[in-house]
């Protein structure tokens, strides 16, 4: 048997279709964020979630540094803030994008229907990537609408 190739392995992961957040932090008083699918809940005593994030992604080194970390669960209306924030490039990502914070928590935008407050509880490496541990603090739940798909490189809808 053969490894497969990196082109195989996305292509496999690809077809299990997952839901779209936006992970977010602080670099000293900026905001950051970054678009991110790898996401599942852990375990529900105590509430832990991990996220993955590539080890060249601009939002790692500010979410291990501050131990904050946000995870802005998307909408069915989300597909251009999922791509906006999935850029490549360490720009401002919020210009524009409505988002608070409370009592030193993550950036919370505005337009995400479920926002998870997190503390870094572990960070462990994974080959190219980091499996960030977060351990949830604060839940906000205003979901409405179905949530935002990543399916095959798109954003399908639910039946």
């Amino acid at each position: 048997m053969v490894a497969p190739t990196p082109q195989e392995w996305r292509a496999a992961m690809g077809y299990f279709p997952s839901g779209v957040t936006i992970i977010t932090s602080w670099r000293g008083a900026a905001p950051v964020g970054t678009t991110a699918s790898s996401f599942c809940s852990v375990s529900l005593e105590p509430a832990l979630l991990l996220v993955c994030l590539d080890h060249n992604n601009p939002a790692l080194a500010p979410i291990e540094a501050s131990g904050v970390l946000g995870v802005n669960i998307l909408g069915v209306d989300g597909r251009e803030l999922a791509l906006h924030f999935g850029r490549k490039g360490d720009d401002d990502r919020f210009a524009g994008r409505p988002y608070r914070a409370v009592d030193g928590g993550a950036p919370q935008l505005d337009a995400a229907p479920v926002f998870i407050d997190c503390r870094l509880d572990a960070s462990h490496r994974a080959g190219d990537h980091q499996v960030l541990i977060g351990r949830a603090i604060h839940i906000e739940h205003a979901a409405v609408t179905p949530p935002l798909l990543y399916h095959k490189g798109a954003f399908p809808r639910l039946a």
